[in-house]
């Protein structure tokens, strides 16, 4: 139901407002593509490493599959080497996740890696705002899908915002929300049941951890923060 061609490379990174580095992208990007699916979907992935001179592979962080679609380096699989490729294939569940390679995995996923996974439901509501927050400090710049200091989309006041938030980084980051309340209406994928309000309050999200933040939009708009990057709505 939903195929990706995604090619990994070595190469000199430059983003926007970040100091280049010797990093890798997957489709000349970094993060990688977001991959997008609906619950209960065959996806199937063709990773192809072109000169990732240590191998590489994709892990599906959160999703469970079968064993050998794992994609941990030694033990699920070999890791591709330069000039060779690997299928991927699973069935997709609700929820967001996210993929980064496990072959010498810290200077790999730190150095661009990684990319989104979002599984909607089989029927998604077309009337809630739908946003993925894939935070990931590159050279020491914070960044939300590859933009320091993150974005903005805009939003009427009324309207529901989900903002998919994952932090890629290697340990726990603060989030909370400026100028309305929210609801922790998932957390690594698996929704939570009749969640309450909060104001005024962080949640910790793990390192490699996950959380869908549910935010009924405000006159002058709302701000998922992530101490020093922001998702605006409104």
């Amino acid at each position: 139901d939903v195929r990706v061609d995604l090619v990994a490379r070595a190469e000199r990174v430059t983003l926007p407002g970040v100091p280049s580095f010797d990093g890798f992208t997957l489709n000349g990007t970094t993060p990688g593509p977001t991959i997008r699916a609906r619950a209960g979907e065959l996806v199937e992935v063709q990773v192809t490493n072109e000169d990732v001179a240590d191998g590489m592979t994709l892990h599906w962080h959160g999703v469970d599959l079968p064993n050998a679609m794992d994609g941990v380096a030694g033990v699920t699989q070999d890791a591709i080497a330069p000039g060779e490729g690997f299928v991927y294939r699973f069935v997709a569940q609700e929820g967001t996740y996210w993929y980064h390679s496990h072959q010498v995995s810290h200077p790999q996923v730190s150095g661009g890696l990684l990319g989104a996974l979002v599984v909607d439901p089989a029927a998604p509501d077309p009337r809630v705002v739908d946003l993925t927050a894939l935070v990931h400090a590159y050279a020491g710049t914070r960044t939300v899908n590859g933009t320091p200091g993150g974005f903005a989309h805009p939003a009427r006041p009324g309207d529901t915002a989900r903002v998919r938030v994952i932090n890629t980084d290697a340990g726990p980051m603060p989030v909370w929300v400026s100028g309305a309340s929210y609801r922790v209406v998932a957390v690594d994928g698996r929704t939570v049941n009749r969640p309450d309000p909060v104001r005024g309050e962080a949640l910790l999200v793990t390192a490699g951890g996950r959380a869908d933040l549910e935010v009924v939009v405000p006159t002058g708009g709302a701000r998922v923060e992530f101490a020093g990057a922001s998702v605006a709505v409104g």
